[in-house]
């Protein structure tokens, strides 16, 4: 998708050192696709304590495969 968008000089240089990208395209994919990756990440942990899990688990996977 072609985008136009307007970023401040000094974010985008220092963007291009960090990133070692060749390119700006590149180096914008980069970010973004390690903010969406630090994001989820973050909302996995957020689940941490609200999900209950039984230890027993794969010992119920075992029983319903088993009939």
């Amino acid at each position: 998708m072609r985008t136009t968008v307007n970023i401040q000089d000094d974010l985008m240089e220092e963007l291009l050192d960090m990133t070692k990208a060749k390119s700006r395209t590149k180096a914008i994919e980069l970010s973004i696709r390690e903010y969406i990756e630090k994001k989820s990440i973050e909302n996995i942990v957020a689940l941490s304590g609200k999900i209950n899990i039984d230890p027993d688990w794969q010992k119920m996977e075992e029983n319903e495969l088993n009939g």
